[in-house]
C-alpha cells in the first residue's frame, strides 16, 4: 500500500489517442496530469461507464490513477502474506498481477504500479502534454 496516495472522486477525464485500451486518458489531479487507468479493463473486463472512485498510486516519481467502481477500504499487506502468481495465471491481466492469495476467504490480487504502463504509453502522455 506504500504505493496508494489517496482516493477520491473521479476527476475529468481527457482521452489520449495511440495508448492501450486500458488507458481511459488523462486527468488533472492536485495540479499534476495524470494518466487515468481502468482497472476492470486492465483486468480484462468491461469498463466501467461511471466509475465511482479514483486511487491515486505513485509509481516511481510519477503518478496514476486507477477508476474503480468501489474503494472498500485500505489495508496494510505484506506481499509475503499472499503467493506467487501460478504459472498458468502469470499471463492474466496482462502480465500486471505480481501476487495473488486469499484475504478472509476471499481472492486478492496485488498489482505491480511499476508494471502499470509501458514506456511507451508513458512517451505518448507526454508528447500529447498528458503527463511526463
Amino acid at each position: 500500500m506504500g504505493e496508494v496516495i489517496e482516493t477520491l472522486r473521479p476527476l475529468p477525464v481527457s482521452p489520449v489517442a495511440g495508448v492501450p485500451s486500458f488507458v481511459r486518458g488523462v486527468s488533472v489531479v492536485r495540479g499534476e496530469p495524470t494518466p487515468v487507468l481502468s482497472l476492470a479493463a486492465l483486468m480484462g473486463g468491461a469498463a466501467s461507464t461511471e466509475p465511482r472512485r479514483f486511487v491515486l498510486l505513485r509509481v516511481s516519481a510519477r503518478q496514476v490513477a486507477l477508476e474503480v467502481d468501489e474503494v472498500l477500504g485500505l489495508r496494510e499487506l505484506n506481499a509475503s502474506e499472499l503467493g506467487a502468481v501460478p504459472p498458468l495465471l502469470q499471463g492474466a491481466a496482462s502480465g500486471h498481477l505480481e501476487v495473488l492469495g486469499t484475504l478472509d476467504g476471499q481472492l486478492l490480487g496485488a498489482l505491480s504500479a511499476a508494471r502499470l504502463l509501458p514506456a511507451d504509453a508513458w512517451s505518448r502522455l507526454a508528447s500529447s502534454g498528458g503527463a511526463a
